[in-house]
């Protein structure tokens, strides 16, 4: 026989509910996402490669007023809107968030979430000689106050961020 949850709580993003012996739980709705890691050859590294790191707030450390947010290293990452498909959506947040107008090349997926099976679709492009235009960013507040960083390739295998250090060795693997 089935337990019955009763739902107390819901919104598009989560619902609260109880199951049958009174325990309450958040379930969360879950949405894939991408991230993408710009390389180019650097002038100054002895020919090897830099990356773009994208210095944006984490949702969850929200400062106390009139303090400011800190800012977490990771690639350009963003999530995947409806009828879109990743490639696309990475397409959309390199040009969002960096001006730079690509195509990605695949690097790999993993779980990001396992309690709502999120995946987090991993790319790359390389934009050494490519001039970037102006990011439009997406109007938040989290987006005005981020910034891009270009930074040895190492520097991804110092990040806590687990797409850096993922997407730091496969791009290790395939640059050399």
């Amino acid at each position: 026989m089935m337990s019955k949850e009763k739902i107390i709580f819901r919104t598009d993003w989560i619902t609260v509910k109880e199951t049958a012996r009174g325990y309450h739980y958040l379930e969360r709705k879950g949405r894939d996402s991408v991230a993408i890691f710009l390389i180019r050859k650097s002038q100054s590294n002895n020919g090897g490669y830099e990356v773009l790191i994208r210095q944006q707030p984490l949702c969850i450390d929200i400062p106390d007023i009139n303090q400011e947010h800190r800012l977490y290293p990771c690639p350009i990452t963003g999530g995947i809107d409806a009828g879109e498909s990743p490639e696309e959506a990475a397409v959309r947040e390199v040009h969002e968030e960096a001006g730079f107008s690509v195509q990605v090349l695949p690097l790999g997926k993993y779980i990001g979430g396992t309690q709502t099976n999120e995946m987090c679709y991993m790319y790359y492009a390389d934009v050494t000689d490519i001039e970037p235009e102006i990011a439009r960013q997406d109007g938040s507040y989290f987006e005005s106050i981020s910034h891009n960083e270009w930074h040895p390739l190492d520097y991804l295998n110092e990040c806590d961020y687990s797409a850096c250090q993922i997407g730091y060795f496969r791009l290790k693997s395939i640059l050399g």
